[in-house]
């Protein structure tokens, strides 16, 4: 069986045939044992039969092809609430190119209180990740494999559209608004920080300036590399980036915000679980990065494979998903609030093996009485974990290929990537989760 998924991708409207990511998405998919393994196995070959004979033809063709379809949510990657509650925002990845590479991937804007889809959502580029809201609801960000670019994007005051400053006023599109990182960037984490410092004005006049930032940190899959950006807004509303790239975690794959300026990075074929900050000048610039410390992950082979992280309210203790095995890990971070430089600062103090792939997680519920929902695609199923016990104490039906989830007080949102719905949950209790609605529903998923 071919190993991988041969995949071209758009440059100025030609194709161009990259080997490279032929072999980057076939194998990061593959690793990965992600919703769309289920049917793309089966297929593989035919597949790469298809694109061999494309690649004959020849690579420097015009492409004749369609972007994304604004109007139909497909294979939801990511999911973020506005802070009103009304508005959801998706990004949908063109896993199986149905679209053109370059602008196959959207941003959907949906509106849960009449279920519809709005006019507003924009193309983007393929293979989306996660998306992330800046603590106001006025900015959000995302990041995209194909084209190797964080998009970002402004959201309006009440939170129905979304739009690229840079783009004309009736543009549907995001292409404007990315930042070219490399290396396959795959995952954001976000936090709100700031910088102070004494400055005398041109009256001799000293006092405090004050620089306030979204942070993010990226994690990115080739090259071992991770990102620290620094995003600023001036007085006239304009956005301005900053951001350094340093090697940390091979394979980066997730990035958790652990408090401050301190981010978790995981890796799928790590070794070590890393505590990285950023180094920011006084004007809010990112000079470089740094390792707080790294923490020894215990695995069967010569590496684990990280997933979904989380962190329990008194951040006491961080959940590390890991692939292989299939597993659970529970890490001490207690000390990370420590200032000296102890190598156990933080460090695995159990681990659960588990039945299935799981691919997300998080803490649902009281710092007393809270659980852990981690959800898998391999069986379509939501298992509820004691952290105490580290034991699984019940299992929940969820909808087809669970994919990436949002916590929103007693709303649990679920984007089901090969449903292409979204499922809402209530959690006030949460060892019963009550499914309250599927968003975009069709007729066709409904038999």
């Amino acid at each position: 069986m071919a190993y991988g998924i041969f995949t071209m991708y758009l440059r100025e409207n030609q194709i161009v045939c990259s080997v490279q990511r032929i072999l980057r998405h076939g194998k990061v998919w593959a690793r990965d044992g992600g919703p769309g393994l289920k049917r793309h196995f089966e297929v593989m070959g035919v597949v790469s039969l298809l694109m061999a004979v494309l690649m004959l033809v020849g690579c420097a063709s015009e492409l004749v092809g369609d972007a994304s379809n604004l109007e139909k949510l497909e294979a939801p990657t990511g999911i973020a609430i506005h802070p009103n509650g009304r508005y959801a925002y998706v990004t949908g990845s063109n896993f199986d190119l149905d679209y053109r590479a370059s602008d196959g991937g959207a941003l959907y804007v949906i509106d849960l209180e009449t279920d519809q889809i709005l006019p507003s959502s924009k193309h983007m580029g393929s293979f989306s990740g996660n998306v992330v809201l800046s603590s106001d609801g006025r900015h959000g960000y995302t990041v995209t494999r194909e084209d190797d670019a964080l998009v970002w994007f402004e959201i309006s005051e009440d939170g129905s559209s979304v739009f690229c400053p840079k783009a004309k006023e009736d543009s549907n599109s995001l292409s404007k608004c990315r930042i070219i990182l490399n290396d396959d960037p795959t995952h954001i984490a976000i936090t709100r920080s700031f910088r102070e410092s004494r400055v005398i004005d041109h009256q001799g006049v000293e006092h405090t300036k004050r620089v306030n930032f979204d942070l993010l940190m990226i994690a990115q899959q080739r090259n071992a590399r991770v990102t620290a950006m620094t995003v600023m807004e001036d007085e006239n509303g304009d956005l301005s980036f900053s951001h350094e790239t340093a090697s940390y975690v091979y394979s980066a794959s997730e990035v958790l915000w652990l408090g401050g300026e301190r981010f978790a990075v995981t890796g799928r074929a790590a070794r070590n679980l890393s505590i990285i900050s950023p180094a920011i000048s006084a004007d809010g610039k990112v000079l470089g990065l740094y390792a707080n410390q790294t923490v020894n992950i215990p695995s069967g082979g010569s590496a684990y494979q990280g997933r979904g992280m989380t962190l329990d309210p008194l951040k006491k203790n961080l959940y590390l998903l890991n692939q292989y095995p299939k597993s659970l890990f529970r890490i001490d971070v207690t000390g990370l609030a420590k200032d000296d430089l102890a190598t156990d600062k933080a460090q695995v103090s159990q681990m659960m093996l588990l039945p299935a792939d799981m691919l997300k997680i998080a803490w649902i519920g009281s710092a007393e009485e809270g659980v852990l929902y981690l959800t898998s695609v391999a069986d379509d199923l939501l298992y509820i974990v004691d952290p105490k016990t580290m034991e699984i104490i019940k299992t929940v039906e969820l909808s087809d290929g669970p994919y990436d989830f949002s916590v929103q007080g007693d709303a649990f949102y679920v984007v089901n990537f090969l449903a292409s719905t979204i499922s809402k949950y209530d959690i006030s209790d949460p060892l019963n989760p009550v499914l309250l609605k599927e968003y975009l529903k069709t007729a066709d998923a409904a038999d």
